[in-house]
C-alpha cells in the first residue's frame, strides 16, 4: 500500500477519535475541528518527508497532543463550561411530561448535571493527569499506546491514569 492510500486510511480510522479527543480537551469545537486538521496536514507533511511511521493512531495523537499543548501555551484560561453552553442540554420544553415523560426528563436532567460536574473537575485537574484520564477512559487506549502517543514509559502513564482518577474522585466529591 502506498503512502497516500495508508494515510487516507488512518484518516478514515481515526479522524472521530481525534477530534473527540481534541473537543474534550478544548473549549471550542471549532478550535478543535483546526487543531485536528492541523494535525492530519503536519503528519502528512512529516510523510512527504520521508518520516517513517509505523503506528499511525499513536503519531496523530502524539501531533494533536502537542498541538493541544501549544495551544494552552497562547491561550492559559479555557473552560470546558463553554463546550455545555454550545450543546443545549435541554432543547426540548416541559410539554410532554405525561406517561413517564417527566420521569424521563429528570433522569436527563441528572445525567447532565452529572457531566457538567465531571467536566467541571476535568478542567481543575492537573494537565499530564487530565491527558492520562481522557485518553483512557474517552478514547479507549490501552496504557501502552499512550505511552508511544505521550513519549513516556508504559509505567508512567499507568501511574498518571491512577493518580488521575484518584484526584478526579476527590474533586468529584468536592464539586
Amino acid at each position: 500500500m502506498n503512502e497516500e492510500a495508508m494515510f487516507t486510511q488512518a484518516y478514515d480510522e481515526h479522524v472521530d477519535a481525534l477530534f473527540a479527543h481534541c473537543c474534550f480537551r478544548i473549549a471550542s469545537r471549532e478550535r478543535a475541528r483546526d487543531l485536528t486538521q492541523e494535525a492530519f496536514m503536519k503528519t502528512w507533511d512529516a510523510i512527504r518527508s520521508g518520516t517513517e511511521i509505523r503506528n499511525h493512531k499513536a503519531f496523530l495523537f502524539r501531533v494533536l497532543n502537542n498541538l493541544i499543548i501549544d495551544e494552552y501555551r497562547k491561550k492559559k484560561s479555557t473552560s470546558l463550561d463553554a463546550l455545555l453552553e454550545q450543546e443545549e442540554v435541554n432543547e426540548g420544553h416541559f410539554e410532554d411530561l405525561r406517561d413517564g415523560g417527566l420521569e424521563e426528563e429528570l433522569e436527563k436532567l441528572e445525567v447532565a448535571l452529572q457531566s457538567e460536574k465531571l467536566k467541571a473537575a476535568l478542567d481543575e485537574l492537573p494537565d499530564p493527569y487530565k491527558t492520562a484520564v481522557t485518553l483512557r477512559f474517552m478514547e479507549d487506549l490501552r496504557p501502552k499506546e499512550m505511552a508511544e502517543i505521550l513519549g513516556e514509559s508504559e509505567n508512567v502513564v499507568s501511574v498518571r491514569i491512577n493518580r488521575g482518577v484518584k484526584r478526579l474522585r476527590d474533586l468529584m466529591e468536592s464539586v
